[in-house]
């Protein structure tokens, strides 16, 4: 029988190279020792063993290039058979770099985030860094590994989806997905609307379904809701259930969007924490919001984003702010 597949981002410190202006990262400083990485490493290791899991670590930050530990925590993960991604801006990611990262065998792919066109990237991360991220990108590709390009989505960016998919097109970057800004704080004045949203969407599933036509790009329709546009990929939330978050201080959330505390995996096992979370429990039921019952899709969706519910309406068990299927 053929394990199920568990990921673990892994936020192994919060310092960066950059100050990206919607970064929601305020604490650069935490950052702990590699005996205390190890430490969680083999905690998730056993997390994985007793529970069954085929365990997948993306490692990110801050931005994990700049840590001195991240190679060490890569050929742990050779060493013990748990494959691995890496999250990053991509901004240091030069030839040599790329040329260590390829001789891992487990590097399932890197993903790095483009925030829009030239203009709109670089008034968020930086002059320069919009190019500074491509070249990190062609780096990768001339070794061998899989590229990945993230895009959130918010109002001062979401009507560039198309010509950034045209540029990651373009680049020859592998795959590409995109998904809503989730606020942190009190602040919502950059989230998408509804009909915002639906213009996401569709344009999502318009380039999706000419990926085999005009480019090897993989256009991903894998998130909330983004089936609603005859979308072929139904998702639904997996904070808690086949996916967990570590802090760089060591704090075990069910995802980073989803920013409830579970405990501090310095001070008690993953396992232990979650098997004694009430919080887990809850979303291991997987339940569909009142709302949601009567949709023909509502197995399949469970109610879309839990994180943009809770961070909008500080209620994880509703129905998505931004859906408009009619039942």
């Amino acid at each position: 029988m053929q394990k199920i597949k568990h990921v673990l981002q892994w936020h192994i410190l919060h310092r960066c190279n950059l100050r990206c202006s919607h970064c929601y990262q305020e604490d650069y400083g935490a950052e702990l020792s590699f005996d205390e990485l190890k430490r969680i490493f083999f905690q998730y290791k056993n997390f994985c063993t007793s529970l069954g899991f085929c365990g997948h670590i993306n490692f990110t930050g801050g931005e994990p290039i700049i840590s001195r530990h991240l190679f060490p925590l890569l050929d742990l993960c050779s060493e013990h058979n748990i494959t691995f991604g890496i999250l990053t801006n991509g901004t240091l990611i030069t030839d040599e770099i790329a040329g260590k990262l390829g001789k891992y065998s487990g590097l399932s792919f890197v993903q790095i985030s483009i925030d829009g066109t030239e203009k709109t990237h670089d008034s968020v991360r930086g002059n320069g860094n919009f190019r500074k991220a491509f070249e990190g990108a062609d780096n990768l590709r001339a070794h061998g590994i899989q590229t990945m390009a993230a895009f959130t989505c918010h109002k001062r960016n979401y009507t560039e989806l198309k010509d950034v998919i045209k540029t990651v097109r373009r680049k020859k970057i592998d795959r590409f997905w995109a998904d809503r800004l989730i606020p942190m704080g009190s602040s919502t004045e950059d989230i998408l609307t509804t009909d915002e949203y639906r213009e996401v969407i569709r344009t999502l599933t318009h380039e999706h379904n000419r990926r085999t036509l005009f480019g090897n790009t993989n256009v991903h329709l894998n998130r909330a809701l983004q089936f609603l546009e005859g979308g072929d990929c139904f998702y639904q939330c997996t904070a808690g259930t086949t996916l967990l978050t570590v802090l760089a201080d060591g704090t075990l959330l069910p995802c980073r969007r989803l920013p409830i505390s579970i405990g501090n995996c310095l001070e008690t096992d993953m396992l232990e924490l979650y098997r004694n979370s009430s919080l887990i429990a809850e979303l291991k039921e997987k339940r569909i919001p009142d709302e949601c019952i009567a949709c023909p899709k509502a197995e399949a969706c469970r109610g879309g984003a839990k994180c943009l519910s809770y961070a909008v309406k500080g209620d994880h068990n509703i129905r998505d702010i931004n859906c408009y299927k009619l039942f």
